[in-house]
């Protein structure tokens, strides 16, 4: 019995990646962070969570809230577009 194994393509420019060849999985993770200070406003600390509170609930839904916080980001590769995957992000850091 053979299984019908998925077939897989660099999703970027749709080569086909042949059962056993290579591929590249290039991955991203984008998380918040912090420096753990609060700048000081002047304002009561329940106003400040009453004020973020109604920005949570009127302004974001759920998901949006997530990807503030934390996105993966996945993408299969081949030889040729892993090195402009590599590239493109390194160009990007400037400092």
């Amino acid at each position: 019995m053979k299984l019908d194994v998925k077939r897989l393509g660099c999703q970027v420019c749709g080569t086909e990646i042949p059962p056993g060849g290579v591929f590249y999985i290039g991955r991203t993770e984008i998380i918040s962070g912090s420096d753990g200070i609060l700048p000081d406003t002047g304002e009561s600390s329940e106003n400040i969570i009453e004020k973020a509170l109604q920005e949570i609930t009127m302004v974001k839904n759920e998901q949006e809230l997530m990807e503030e916080v934390y996105q993966e980001l996945r993408i299969i590769l081949c030889g040729q577009y892993r090195i402009l995957y590599r590239d493109k992000i390194l160009d990007m850091i400037k400092y």
